[in-house]
C-alpha cells in the first residue's frame, strides 16, 4: 500500500514538473523574422533593382521550411491570388516556389519606357515579409 502511494506521488510530481517546464516566456504570435539568402547582388532591404534586360532571382528562406505568397501587386495595383499557388505566370514575370522555402522570380526584359514594379508579400505562419522588384 505504501509503495502504491509513493508511486502515485512520484507520478504527480513528474506530471507537475512537465507542465511547469513547458511554459514559455514567449508571447503568442511572437514569430522570428524571416531570414533570406538570394543571388541578387543589387538588393537593399528586400528591394531589388531589376535591369531593363530582366533577370532571374532565387530567394531562399533559411529559417522556415515553407512559406506562401499572401499578396501580389503590379505597379501598385493589387492582384487576386490563391494561397495554394506555387507558380504564378503573368505577361512580364513568373514566380515559382520550390521545396517549400525557395522562390524563383523571373522578370522579362522591359521593352517600354515605363517603369514597372512587382511586390510579392510572403507569409510563413504568423511571420510576414515582402520583396519589391523595380524595373526601369
Amino acid at each position: 500500500m505504501k509503495t502504491g502511494n509513493l508511486f502515485k506521488i512520484l507520478l504527480l510530481i513528474i506530471f507537475a514538473t512537465t507542465f511547469i517546464a513547458c511554459e514559455s516566456e514567449e508571447k503568442d504570435g511572437d514569430w522570428e523574422a524571416m531570414k533570406w539568402e538570394t543571388n541578387a547582388s543589387n538588393i537593399n532591404k528586400n528591394k531589388i533593382e531589376v535591369p531593363k534586360e530582366g533577370g532571374v532571382y532565387v530567394i531562399k528562406c533559411t529559417n522556415y521550411k515553407s512559406f506562401w505568397i499572401n499578396a501580389l501587386s503590379e505597379s501598385g495595383e493589387s492582384l487576386s491570388i490563391s494561397y495554394e499557388d506555387e507558380k504564378i505566370e503573368r505577361e512580364w514575370y513568373s514566380i515559382k516556389i520550390d521545396d517549400g522555402n525557395t522562390m524563383t522570380v523571373s522578370i522579362l526584359s522591359n521593352s517600354s519606357d515605363d517603369n514597372r514594379t512587382l511586390e510579392i508579400g510572403i507569409q510563413a505562419g504568423n511571420a510576414f515579409d515582402s520583396f519589391l522588384f523595380e524595373q526601369k
